[in-house]
């Protein structure tokens, strides 16, 4: 995979703003996103959403929920909406954003695309645990046919770094077929290790993801 050369001339003008300050007055400048958690299944995508509802409390639309299994697996979805402010060229626009995950279990592959369906923006989630790499590639390579026709923005986090025998960062890339550097020209990173039952880097990638998502929506 090469390295995607973008034009990142108005990234520093952007601001993203965590205020409880919210407009909703203000019609004209309310921008509605939808962010998809994406991977295999139980490599951490509603641990993700969780973290997520949990650290912007107060900046909900609404409390959230998720359908599990008796297992405790996801069998729809999980759904969250958050509030946040950016500013552009001294203009300050309100975000509503609509954070929601899919299920990883291959039986419910209908279902993944019909939450994917109007994404902006979405994260993968990769588990560290060495025998979950053929699903990580398999899960990856879904993500990829979808995102890349419509030019959605993803990430690629790596969760349970904190594994004994997590996998090296280097041989996950390897297998995703990942650029071996740290960073994009743009400066997010090819992989995000994260930990998600900790809430380790957690918010700075979905930060990251918002911010692409801002500039792909303005880039024309």
């Amino acid at each position: 995979m090469e390295l995607e050369q973008k034009d990142v001339s108005n990234l520093d003008k952007i601001k993203v703003e965590v205020s409880e300050d919210f407009d909703f007055n203000d019609s004209e400048n309310m921008i509605q996103f939808k962010i998809v958690y994406w991977g295999p299944g139980e490599s951490g995508k509603t641990t993700n959403f969780f973290r997520l509802r949990e650290k912007f409390n107060l900046l909900k639309l609404s409390r959230g929920y998720s359908i599990e299994t008796t297992e405790g697996r996801t069998l729809w979805e999980d759904s969250l909406y958050l509030l946040f402010k950016f500013t552009l060229h001294d203009v300050k626009f309100n975000i509503i954003t609509h954070v929601v995950t899919c299920t990883g279990q291959e039986r419910f592959l209908s279902t993944r695309e019909y939450v994917l369906d109007g994404a902006d923006g979405i994260m993968f989630i990769g588990d560290s645990d060495p025998d979950k790499i053929e699903q990580n590639k398999r899960s990856f390579r879904e993500l990829v046919s979808f995102a890349k026709p419509k030019e959605i923005p993803y990430l690629v986090q790596l969760n349970k770094r904190d594994l004994k025998n997590a996998i090296p960062i280097k041989d996950f890339k390897i297998n995703l077929g990942l650029p071996l550097v740290e960073k994009y020209p743009d400066g997010t990173y090819i992989v995000y290790p994260t930990e998600a039952l900790q809430g380790k880097n957690i918010i700075e990638c979905f930060k990251d993801l918002i911010l692409q998502v801002i500039f792909n929506y303005f880039k024309d």
